[in-house]
């Protein structure tokens, strides 16, 4: 299941995505895409209490799902961007989430109200 899929996937589950975008090499805002031990695919999208002003593809405006090749490439994935935040709270929060393959990572802008994360939480639970 690439990135894409998920998000079609949340959005069949009647979450409130828009602006769904499939990033590649040349959009990735990180510039993570297709490198070594990291994600393999990578989407985004706008939700409800996101910012919609933010940068083009990026968490603040709400959702992004990334896929790797292994679990362990998302658990280091979700950790170090965890560890960043915990490091520098003035960048904010993020909703993690994960189906149980483990290979794909749900992220949610932590601006988004809980009662509406766990919405996500329980959609991607059942992936």
């Amino acid at each position: 299941m690439g990135a894409k899929d998920v998000v079609e996937a949340l959005t069949a589950a009647g979450l409130p995505l828009s602006n769904i975008a499939e990033q590649d090499e040349n959009t990735d805002p990180n510039d993570k895409l297709g490198r070594p031990g990291q994600y393999t695919s990578r989407a985004s999208a706008d939700v409800p209490g996101g910012d919609k002003d933010a940068e083009k593809y990026g968490i603040d405006r709400g959702l992004v799902v990334e896929v790797f090749a292994t679990a362990e490439d998302a658990d280091a994935r979700s950790t170090y961007i965890q560890d960043a935040l915990k490091g520098a709270q003035i960048l904010g929060t993020e909703y993690h989430y994960r189906p149980a393959d483990g290979r794909v990572l749900v992220r949610l802008t932590g601006k988004v109200k809980p009662s509406q994360a766990k919405k996500f939480e329980d959609a991607v639970a059942k992936l």
